[in-house]
């Protein structure tokens, strides 16, 4: 409860932006024309994107899905789904490092204040943009259900053919994501073979291992080959390929953003104390998260951006969260004289990621959100009207930096997109005005 409630308060203040219109109105990346709604209308929806722009269509489809409860109930789903995400990587290292004594208070604290400790623009651009969030953020919901599941076969003896197929279901919808995700999905089996167990143990851990590999290949092909990726990439939008001049220059680039997130001491001091105990069975098992962190930077090596967006980054800190988590209650373990400060330092880290994430995070979106609900009422009010308004008045956002591009911001093609998405002809006419809410 504790985590949804985080999770909840968290998402509470954000609002749809940018190309957010362009899928909820079924417009974004098609060539065809999509009238309705309803559910056959959205498959066509992504089936035309699927062929057209790219394969990243099933979790746009949820995104569509959720977006027809409206801008508060889709970010209800989006708590729901982080809360979950979250709550099943706190189960995973629980099955590692045993719930004994204050383990549990330990993995929670240092989890939460770790995931609330990430550099500030790559919740900005992933969590709080919907159309980014349901491709950087909510795969790791199903992909930390089914690691969670084959650690508890694997270490709780949990195994059963339901949770054989509810894994492989799992890693089926994190491979058919984004290429990031991708990369983690099918290299956690290998990781976990190495690194959590080992080679001798390949018959115990045959079955659930390869169920994943093969779903998360499976869903992988699914998102790789669509039609639309190729016709994508070759409209040059995204950038290309790196050459391997520009390999140091990448390097630099992504250690140097990732080490801008507040949290990033407490990466730092993980790895340096599990290089330190190495040599013991629980730090082994937890590698797979540090192999997949570093799968999802991994390709853009290979793959040249017009620009890294700090979303790219939320992945990896999230599952990097998860490893540090992890390492402290096995120094506490092994340091005894730790116990007597841990307790108060890990609820420390929590009241600190809970106060920055609230001030330099939050606060802005919370200054906003007044306008938003303005805004979304008016057009839908606009909307409904039988005759359609020649005029309808879209408050700017006061404080600027809490959102991501919006029509007044040099964008005027998002003018259609929202035109669509509340049912408003072409020639209305939308005119910004300061919001007369302003900010203190």
């Amino acid at each position: 409860m504790f985590i949804l409630l985080l999770t909840y308060f968290q998402s509470k203040y954000i609002g749809f932006y940018h190309d957010d219109y362009g899928y909820g109105s079924l417009v974004y990346g098609v060539t065809g024309e999509y009238s309705g709604r309803g559910l056959a209308d959205i498959i066509a929806f992504c089936k035309d994107h699927y062929m057209n722009w790219g394969g990243r269509v099933l979790f746009f489809f949820f995104q569509i899905l959720s977006m027809k409860l409206g801008m508060q109930g889709f970010m209800l789903v989006q708590a729901f789904v982080t809360g979950t995400a979250l709550f099943f990587a706190y189960k995973t290292v629980l099955t590692v490092v045993n719930d004994h004594e204050k383990n549990w208070l330990y993995v929670l604290c240092v989890l939460l204040g770790s995931y609330l400790l990430f550099y500030p623009d790559t919740y900005k651009n992933a969590l709080f943009w919907a159309s980014a969030s349901v491709l950087y953020v909510w795969p790791l919901c199903p992909l930390m259900i089914g690691i969670y599941l084959v650690y508890a076969w694997h270490f709780q003896h949990a195994q059963s053919c339901g949770r054989l197929f509810l894994m492989g279901m799992m890693f089926f919808l994190a491979g058919f994501s984004q290429e990031q995700i991708i990369l983690a999905a099918i290299s956690f089996a290998p990781l976990f073979l190495v690194s959590a167990s080992s080679i001798s143990q390949f018959r115990i851990l045959k079955k659930p291992l390869l169920t994943v590999q093969c779903a998360a290949l499976l869903g992988s092909c699914c998102m790789l080959a669509a039609p639309g990726n190729f016709k994508r990439l070759a409209s040059g939008h995204d950038g290309g390929m790196h050459t391997l001049a520009e390999l140091p220059a990448v390097t630099w680039e992504l250690v140097r953003d990732m080490l801008r997130a507040p949290g990033a001491v407490i990466w730092l001091l993980s790895l340096a104390a599990a290089l330190f105990l190495l040599r013991g069975t629980v730090i082994r098992r937890l590698l797979p998260f540090l192999g997949m962190a570093a799968a999802t930077l991994a390709i853009f090596y290979v793959i040249r951006l017009r620009y890294i967006s700090p979303r790219i980054y939320f992945p990896a800190s999230f599952l990097l969260a998860i490893f540090c988590s992890g390492v402290f209650p096995v120094l506490v373990s092994k340091y005894s004289s730790m116990k007597k400060y841990a307790t108060k330092f890990v609820l420390m880290l929590l009241m600190l990621g809970v106060l920055h994430h609230s001030y330099y995070v939050i606060y802005g979106y919370y200054l906003n959100y007044p306008t938003v609900i303005a805004n979304d009422m008016n057009f839908k009010k606009a909307g409904e009207l039988p005759t359609p308004p020649h005029e309808v008045i879209f408050y700017k956002l006061p404080a600027r930096y809490y959102h991501e591009c919006m029509p007044y911001d040099n964008r005027p093609y998002i003018e259609a997109w929202i035109k669509s998405y509340y049912g408003l002809p072409a020639t209305t006419i939308i005119r910004y005005e300061d919001s007369p809410i302003g900010v203190d």
